[in-house]
């Protein structure tokens, strides 16, 4: 196991924010899928649209769990830190943080299954994305 840590930047977008400025918390979730998909496709090398479109898979969230320190404003950018906290052969524990110049703004654990999107029903990871996804616990 390498322990990698997947980083990617996101700017604060009007998009995401209240009138003032300041990050609507919601929109903090929108972000931390866009950090887990970007982590599948480019460090992974398992894209939503071929698990999704060809293989008929999906990652349906079990449970999530955030915590928000300091708000966000318009035109921060965040550095959002995603790693694995636990693997298992149907589901993934992957943890989240964004930071703005090393401080923590917020973070997030987010259960996720693998499931087959013919019957909805939990399967196994493919062997070469279980051994993708354990470099990063």
């Amino acid at each position: 196991m390498s322990n990698k840590i997947y980083t990617i930047n996101k700017m604060i977008r009007m998009q995401h924010c209240d009138p003032g400025g300041v990050v609507f918390t919601p929109q903090y979730f929108n972000l931390f899928v866009e950090a887990i998909e970007d982590w599948f496709r480019e460090g992974i090398e398992y894209g939503f649209s071929q698990m999704v479109s060809r293989d008929h898979q999906g990652i349906p969230a079990m449970k999530i769990v955030a915590k928000f320190y300091k708000p966000s404003k318009l035109g921060d950018i965040l550095e959002f830190r995603v790693k694995v906290k636990r693997l298992r052969r149907q589901n993934i524990l992957i943890h989240v943080e964004a930071l703005c110049e090393e401080e923590r703004r917020c973070s997030a654990d987010f259960l996720h299954g693998f499931a087959s999107l013919n019957n909805l029903s939990l399967t196994d990871w493919p062997n070469d994305v279980h051994r993708k996804l354990a470099e990063y616990l």
